[in-house]
């Protein structure tokens, strides 16, 4: 059966084809509509193919693509005979009665091809399976993006929309904001930072960004929690902790026990309870975690895509600089640079907001305070981001009766629609999350450029 399906003769329709081109032969003005529908590879019939290109070159020259003038370029380009010669092109032009119909020929025209080109790369998935030479998670990779480029229609997605289309838009949007009288982002639960920022807004890279242990991880699960406690799916990818792990943190966070009670095997009766009642709460949030240690933003886009029809609201990932990249043989910086390229794409594509966490280099620690030049590995982490918050636990001269410094800084180092500025945290140890500290206000920034001054917290 597999066979018969793989002999048989590609999907086309070639009076379709030839529907198109005779239209065009009535009236080459279509051929800008045309042109935004289909591509000259999406012709089954060569001679249609032949055909389509010659007609878009007279029209793109200013000339009316008629018989006549199309004969005398064929004949010029050595393809009168190729394309079935006379015979043919008479064929063609007597193929429709009028031209009204050329965009609907030319759909079924693009269905056709793209059924082909489905049809090609399942071929291809058979094939590189059958050789088992490379790795699978390549292979699957090629067939991803073979896919993905039908799916999204190739080079000509949309035709462009005038001003008008996205005055509406916005006003739309905004009128949302006015009905809902709050932010359209999606809130984060820490409301310093959804007071400064708006919340996670959809279609943006936020990056968070730290030093190992500063409690970055601590932040996305906090975040995790209240978002999809609310509803909303969240898909969490941990390069660094197993889910039960991550679990284990939200569980303790929401119960109030202590997770070094748990590593010290000191639980005792009274504090299993809690943790049974927060875990049974904890299983009604729409929270996903893939926590494979070896994943590429190849195999996040794809998981994305898929809960992306459920509903999908958010994405975050633990941590950037642990990604797997998809070349090895390009310099490190480089790979970063395509991981933060391939985030921002997704978080465009499904319109979610995507929270990445990142690494700070170790020149941050010589500093009193960490900035955008800290990033690890490369540049474009700040370039491509819509949005970058550095956490940074601060020095001070005051400490709680266990000796710890509890006081962080949530340094908000960009933001590409609207102020910079930070505002102080307090780290809760025993509950591993942050809360915002008590008569707490953002202080924006007065530039781009501006490094805030702490001593204006009080700190």
């Amino acid at each position: 059966m597999n066979s018969e399906i793989l002999d048989r003769l590609p999907p086309q329709n070639l009076d379709a084809e030839k529907g198109v081109l005779g239209s065009l032969l009535l009236d080459s003005r279509l051929c800008d509509e045309v042109a935004v529908i289909i591509r000259d590879e999406d012709f089954y019939a060569d001679a249609n193919r032949k055909l389509f290109g010659h007609i878009k070159a007279i029209h793109a020259a200013g000339k009316r693509a008629d018989s006549i003038i199309l004969i005398e370029l064929l004949k010029q380009a050595g393809d009168f005979e190729a394309v079935g010669g006379a015979a043919y092109l008479a064929e063609v032009a007597q193929s429709v009665p009028y031209a009204s119909n050329a965009i609907y020929y030319a759909e079924i025209v693009k269905r056709m091809s793209d059924y082909r080109r489905i049809k090609s790369a399942g071929v291809a998935l058979l094939r590189d399976a059958q050789a088992a030479q490379d790795e699978p998670t390549e292979i699957l990779s090629r067939a991803e993006k073979e896919l993905s480029e039908i799916s999204i229609g190739g080079e000509f997605v949309t035709k462009s929309k005038t001003i008008r289309d996205f005055i509406i838009a916005a006003l739309d949007r905004i009128e949302a904001i006015r009905e809902r009288k709050n932010h359209i982002g999606l809130f984060t639960g820490i409301e310093s930072l959804d007071s400064a920022i708006g919340g996670l807004f959809p279609g943006e890279l936020f990056i968070l960004a730290a030093r190992p242990g500063v409690g970055k991880t601590a932040l996305a699960c906090q975040v995790a929690e209240y978002v999809s406690g609310h509803g909303k799916l969240v898909l969490f990818c941990s390069l660094e902790m197993s889910g039960a792990e991550l679990i284990t943190r939200i569980i303790c966070s929401k119960s109030g026990i202590s997770g070094m009670k748990i590593r010290r095997a000191e639980i005792m009766d009274q504090d299993y309870k809690p943790l049974v009642v927060a875990g049974n709460a904890l299983d009604k949030h729409a929270l996903i975690i893939c926590d494979r240690p070896s994943i590429t933003t190849d195999d996040i886009r794809r998981e994305a895509r898929r809960l992306s029809r459920q509903g999908l609201s958010l994405v975050i990932v633990d941590y950037l600089q642990r990604l797997t990249p998809l070349d090895r043989k390009v310099q490190r910086h480089e790979q970063v640079g395509m991981m933060t390229d391939a985030l921002k794409s997704l978080a465009r594509e499904l319109n979610v907001p995507v929270l990445v966490l990142a690494q700070l280099n170790r020149a941050s620690e010589k500093e009193d305070r960490p900035g955008l030049h800290h990033l690890r590995e490369s540049g474009s982490i700040e370039q491509d981001s819509d949005a970058v918050g550095i956490l940074h636990r601060q020095v001070s001269s005051y400490r709680n009766s266990d000796g710890k410094d509890r006081e962080a800084e949530l340094l908000i180092a960009k933001n590409r629609n609207g102020e910079t500025g930070a505002f102080l945290l307090t780290w809760q140890p025993e509950r591993t999350r942050f809360v915002p500290r008590e008569q707490q206000e953002y202080i924006p920034s007065r530039s781009s450029n501006y490094e805030p001054d702490f001593a204006e917290f009080g700190g």
